[in-house]
């Protein structure tokens, strides 16, 4: 027994002991307790934020009918760390509020324009001839309902509007005082099925950006006074909703029984599965990362909010959105920085080495690079053309997508934050004759040249595509010649060139873009040519042209085979 009494102890004083190393916050919430959050309670639930060190009290929003309570407010004031809203944030913060908008969870905002499925009222130019349900001005829905009237040249204020509470929406439609409201995926089309109405809706941002739904925030005081804090929640917060997206079934049915039932609702079970399919829904998950946030689409909202009158002004959204990964980020620009000067170095001594092996070539058309004389600066191997380095490294054919496939990770982790990367590559791209062991130091040297226009951020875009070269146009570009290419495209929308400057791109002694001089040297080896696109305001698309491979030449001219005809 004594043993036993000795275990009990020690196990109470453990647990005491942990309960007092945890950190002890205060998450508050804007709605009431409900599938809606349940990754916070699946986090408390199954001790993932026990695991990180932190006790969490979780406090509900207020029930329907009863006083609304402000998470913002409450975090000002000192009585939570933690809390959630909507949309709502980006205007309190542009306004001046230190919030912090750590993790979107829901990518839509669930906003839409209902009306009954006996009507038609499936877009905002329908709208005209309604009678439409506004919300008070200061509510979230309604400022998406402005902006996405506004977009379509309406102005809310001459439309035949009819004022109703949030609460009041479902009844408003089914009594026919309107004809359409503004409200939330959440909760109206489950109180229009309670009064056996069938509901449509046009969702706001089919003419607008799609504004993100709720999002967990906090202070900015505490990211800078305890970041380790905020890091811990942040990611035990999102396990909790990873979790609980793929176990709804078995969360919807741990809120029934651990939860208060919500106001007004007689199903709550129906209820808590009806919005564990809303949660999938708009959270796109799995497609898309819990949490995940774009500084654009942020700024696009502001954008939006000011083009509605709900904002006077935008701000940085780097000022209220929260980089999780701004250390490792850091590292890569920093990184950026420093290939970007040592691929531009290597650029200006390819340059060198290149004008040398030119002048040579008439003497000795194929120069091995060991044969180099001592004198002669050296490069890496890979940055020089195929022909510089002999035939027998030389492929029959290459496939572009494939190579860029490859590189798509290298290539990210040359992008700053600022700026938006991806690739467009064409499906059915013809094989060519081209190295990608040469190409693909001039392919990142390309990137990290356009990457140093983009000093206040922008889009940078890798794609392919297929290309016929007709004689007239290629007798205006330099080493050209009509016939059928691969096409290699890097293009940025920094400040562009002027045709002045964009006489002179492709010469080595006066280019403004190094790398640009370095590709047109590597793809001319390999029979190939480059083309510069650029205009100022605009910006730069420096075009890599390689010959379409022989047996795809020949594959096409096969009896029966039409699909490279078509190109």
């Amino acid at each position: 027994m004594s043993r036993f009494v000795a275990f009990a102890l020690t196990a109470a004083l453990s647990a005491f002991a942990t309960a007092a190393g945890a950190e002890k916050l205060v998450l508050q919430l804007h709605g009431p307790a409900q599938f809606q959050f349940a990754g916070y309670y699946v986090a408390s639930w199954n001790g993932y934020y026990r695991d990180a060190g932190l006790e969490v009290e979780i406090r509900p929003g207020a029930q329907r009918g009863q006083p609304p309570i402000d998470p913002a407010h409450e975090l000002i004031e000192g009585r939570a760390q933690f809390g959630t809203g909507t949309a709502e944030l980006v205007i309190r913060a542009a306004q001046g509020q230190p919030l912090l908008l750590l993790a979107p969870i829901f990518q839509q905002s669930g906003a839409g324009i209902y009306y009954r499925g006996d009507s038609d009222f499936g877009s905002p130019a329908a709208l005209a001839a309604a009678r439409l349900g506004r919300l008070p001005a200061s509510d979230i829905l309604d400022i998406e309902l402005a902006t996405a009237l506004r977009a379509e040249g309406l102005d809310p204020d001459k439309l035949k509007t009819v004022p109703i509470a949030a609460a009041d929406a479902a009844a408003a439609l089914t009594d026919r005082r309107v004809d359409a409201a503004i409200g939330s995926a959440w909760e109206l089309p489950w109180r229009g099925r309670e009064k056996g109405i069938a509901l449509k809706s046009v969702n706001p941002a089919n003419y607008r950006v799609e504004f993100y739904g709720d999002t967990l925030f906090a202070m900015r005081r505490l990211a800078l006074t305890a970041p380790e804090t905020v890091r811990k929640f942040r990611a035990a917060s999102l396990q909790g909703w990873d979790y609980a997206l793929q176990h709804p079934d078995e969360v919807a049915a741990r809120i029934i029984a651990d939860l208060p039932r919500p106001a007004g609702i007689p199903d709550a079970a129906g209820f808590a599965r009806y919005q564990a399919d809303v949660a999938r829904r708009l959270s796109r998950y799995p497609e898309i990362p819990l949490g995940h946030s774009n500084p654009e689409r942020w700024s696009r909202i502001e954008a939006s909010l000011v083009g509605a009158g709900a904002l006077m002004r935008t701000v940085d959204p780097s000022e209220f959105v929260y980089d999780p990964d701004a250390e490792a980020r850091g590292r890569n620009d920093m990184r950026a920085i420093e290939i970007l000067g040592g691929t531009l170095l290597a650029g200006l001594i390819a340059i060198g080495v290149l004008w040398y092996l030119r002048r040579r070539r008439a003497a000795a058309p194929e120069i091995a690079e060991e044969a180099q004389p001592a004198a002669t600066p050296v490069i890496p191997a890979a940055l020089l053309p195929v022909k510089l380095r002999g035939k027998s490294d030389m492929p029959e054919t290459a496939d572009l997508n494939q190579m860029l496939t490859r590189l798509e990770r290298a290539l990210r982790e040359r992008m700053p934050r600022r700026i938006e990367f991806r690739l467009s590559l064409l499906p059915d791209l013809w094989r060519c004759r081209a190295d990608p062991d040469a190409l693909r130091p001039v392919l990142l040297a390309l990137v990290s040249g356009a990457v140093a226009e983009l000093k206040g951020g922008g889009t940078l875009i890798v794609g392919t595509r297929n290309f016929t070269l007709d004689a007239a146009l290629a007798g205006e570009i330099p080493g050209a010649s009509a016939g059928e290419y691969a096409r290699m495209t890097v293009r940025d929308n920094g400040s562009g060139f002027s045709e002045e400057a964009l006489d002179r791109i492709l010469d080595p002694a006066a280019t403004a873009r190094p790398s640009a001089a370095v590709a047109a040297e590597a793809v001319r080896a390999l029979e190939g040519f480059v083309r510069v696109e650029s205009a100022e305001g605009v910006g730069t698309a420096v075009h890599l042209y390689f010959a379409r491979a022989a047996e795809e030449e020949e594959a096409s001219a096969e009896p029966g085979n039409t699909a490279a005809a078509a190109e």
